[in-house]
């Protein structure tokens, strides 16, 4: 009984009872665990025992045969032979049960410190809550080892009985000082950065860690691939060498240099299950391919239908390159000499991947960048399902630009006619000193293309001020920039047909010598007084991969004060991804999606134009000796202009009316006898024609 305020006594409030106290007993027991030596009993082993895993969403007994090629590497992580650990593979194949396989053998077996490195500190707290956590709480061994005290079961450390302290988090150099770890484990290498403060790899600053500690002492890192390939011309020095690459595959060569190998139901030759080898038909749909795909055979030919896959897993194995370039197994004991064991899985033989679905996203990926897509996505596909290295096409050998190259793909065009293909026309223009350089392309369906315009504009209109006696300044007066306006009204004949088209759009370069951006804002805002906003685009580059998305339209960021900086609205633009988009489209010899059509009337500097430039890991760079790149980066702002438009979303069975074939399309205009076949000079604007209006 309890007295309340007021003097009353309240007699249903209850007190929950004290906790008893300590005993020695108790004490002791607990204390025992520390004091039990190492079970001798190996990693994968001890998971069958012990360990939970989340399967579709129930939690079960972890089963070896689910992923036979984890066996291999995951029982190493208890080696006292070697060191190291690296293991390359495509996403959803088991890498991250290898890792809770090397946490549940510290736990109930080997008790140390570990530590799990992390890309960043919010995807360590992801993992821990969705995979460390739950697996702990449904495996009855492990949640019964968590220690009780008030410091042992926090987000990124945790402790057990037994003496294993777990932490987690991201790789900060403070991590990598000071400090003396039994086990260091490594998630998704490739997101990391390549160096740590300066002072290395995470891996390399992650193994200094467990030096101390010799053979008792692991490093065990995964990923899927992610970094670019640094040399195209790369040839294969030994069986399984991986091309020279950053991150894992880097790791990779530095150790055995294992891949996983199937024997031929029919023929027993053993081979090595890769995407490469998957039989499919390559003029279906990517789903109905993807369907069909089976795994041939290199011996006999024999297909292999996808329902196979998982007894050839568990008949597969590894095999490392041994010192004389012959492949073995592990156990042979002729491994090459190394202190890490390395791991190389293709996405074909992932137990948690469908042939199908491996076909169908390369297939729309591959068919999206053929026709002027973006690339991103075929890179995802490959470094992730797959698990390969990916080379841009823009850095391929086929992909290689040359001034012959491009020669070879002129045909016989007329300058400022159009193909009768044409659904659309958009603009770029780019500011240079005393002019503006314009060129027109031509759109028809799915991304195919063709120059049909190249002038410059460098006489400032009769009303500018002085203009009888200078050349065009841009940067200076925005009377110079009503050059500009004749050509949005300007028609481009089709060939053969009886109308022509106005272009859809203009972009124009925000940038340029001081005073050009002032002068284009000015522009602008005139033309969306006049309600032409959505034709007139002032387009502002990006350089790098790391750019989200490939085109936006956004004001320009506020000032710290939260003034607005300018009043105008940008067509942002990825410059290298889209670059890598044109490179694509000019390496096309076949006509189709995405093919650039350049006409035989472009002059020879307008060619070596396109190949000012070279495809880096980093981006794309001026090449020696050339300071004209106008032909790349017109191509650059005419593709902004049709993607922001939507023309990667159009439904061709029903575009939208200025993507329509024919004289309905609302940018069309009927021409008549003396305008077709018009020819302007290449400093002056096509003959404009009266509009129709087909609403009548």
């Amino acid at each position: 009984m309890i007295a309340m305020p007021g003097g009353r006594p309240d007699l249903n409030y209850d007190f929950k009872p004290l906790a008893p106290y300590a005993t020695g007993a108790g004490v002791l027991k607990l204390a025992l665990a520390s004091l039990a030596p190492s079970t001798r009993m190996g990693v994968v082993a001890a998971a069958e025992k012990y360990m939970k895993v989340n399967a579709g969403g129930r939690w079960v007994d972890f089963d070896k045969d689910v992923t036979p090629y984890a066996v291999e590497p995951a029982s190493m992580i208890s080696s006292r032979l070697y060191r190291e650990i690296a293991f390359c593979g495509p996403a959803r194949s088991g890498k991250t049960v290898m890792l809770m396989q090397g946490v549940n053998h510290s736990i109930t077996c080997d008790p140390g410190i570990v530590h799990i490195f992390h890309m960043t500190e919010a995807s360590a707290r992801k993992w821990v809550d969705e995979e460390l956590e739950p697996m702990i709480g449904n495996s009855p061994e492990l949640s019964s080892r968590l220690g009780v005290g008030r410091s042992d079961d926090n987000k990124f450390s945790k402790r057990f009985l037994g003496g294993t302290k777990l932490t987690i988090g991201p790789p900060v150099i403070a991590d990598f000082r000071a400090r003396t770890i039994r086990l260091v484990l490594m998630t998704d290498i490739d997101s990391m950065a390549l160096s740590i403060a300066g002072e290395g790899s995470p891996f390399v600053l992650g193994s200094k860690r467990t030096e101390t500690l010799l053979s008792r002492g692991m490093t065990f890192g995964e990923s899927s691939p992610g970094h670019p390939l640094t040399d195209p011309s790369w040839k294969r020095r030994t069986p399984h060498e991986a091309p020279p690459c950053a991150g894992i595959l880097n790791l990779y060569n530095g150790g055995t240099k294992a891949r996983w190998y199937w024997e031929c139901f029919d023929c027993a030759k053993v081979f090595e299950p890769t995407f490469k080898k998957l039989h499919y038909n390559k003029n279906l749909s990517p789903a109905l391919a993807g369907e069909g795909a089976e795994m041939q055979c290199p011996g006999c030919g024999t297909l292999l239908a996808h329902k196979h896959k998982n007894e050839a897993n568990r008949n597969g194995y590894w095999l490392h390159e041994a010192e004389d370039g012959e492949l073995v197994r592990l156990e042979s004991g002729d491994v090459r000499k190394s202190e890490r064991l390395s791991y190389w899985l293709n996405g074909a033989a992932a137990s948690f991947s469908t042939w199908s679905k491996l076909v169908s996203r390369y297939e729309t990926a591959l068919r999206s960048v053929e026709a002027g897509g973006d690339e991103e996505p075929l890179k995802v596909t490959v470094n992730v399902d797959q698990g390969m290295p990916y080379l841009p096409k823009a850095m391929s050998e086929e992909g290689q630009l040359t001034l012959q190259t491009l020669k070879d793909k002129q045909a016989d065009m007329k300058q400022a006619e159009a193909p009768c293909w044409t659904r659309f026309i958009t603009v770029g223009v780019d500011v240079q000193q005393g002019k503006f350089v314009v060129q027109v392309l031509a759109w028809g369906i799915s991304g195919e293309r063709a120059v049909i315009d190249r002038f410059d504009l460098g006489t400032p209109p009769k009303t500018a001020p002085r203009a009888e006696k200078r050349v065009l300044a841009p940067e200076t007066y925005i009377e110079d920039w009503e050059v500009l306006r004749p050509v949005l009204t300007t028609v481009y004949p089709l060939e053969g047909q009886g109308y022509g088209l106005m272009p859809l759009a203009i972009g124009c370069d925000f940038h340029g010598k001081p005073g050009v951006s002032d002068r284009a804002e000015q522009f602008w805002n005139a033309r969306r007084k006049d309600g032409e906003s959505q034709r007139w685009y002032m387009i502002r580059g990006h350089g790098g991969f790391k750019v989200p998305n490939r085109v936006w339209y956004k004001a320009p960021e506020r000032a710290h004060n939260g003034k607005k900086v300018r009043s105008i609205k940008l067509l942002n633009v990825a410059t290298d991804k889209l670059k890598d988009s044109v490179s694509a489209a000019l390496s096309r010899m076949d006509h189709g999606p995405g093919f650039m059509h350049l006409g035989d009337w472009m002059v020879e500097d307008h060619l070596i134009e396109f190949t000012a430039e070279r495809r880096e890991t980093t981006g794309w760079k001026p090449r020696k000796g050339m300071k004209r790149n106008e032909s790349i980066d017109l191509s650059v702002y005419g593709l902004a202009v049709a993607i922001f438009k939507g023309m990667e979303r159009i439904d061709w069975d029903s575009p939208p009316e200025w993507a329509i074939g024919g004289a309905s399309n609302t940018n069309a205009v009927l021409l008549t006898s003396e305008d077709i076949g018009h020819e302007p000079a290449p400093k002056s604007p096509v003959k404009s024609a009266s509009r129709i209006n087909f609403l009548e």
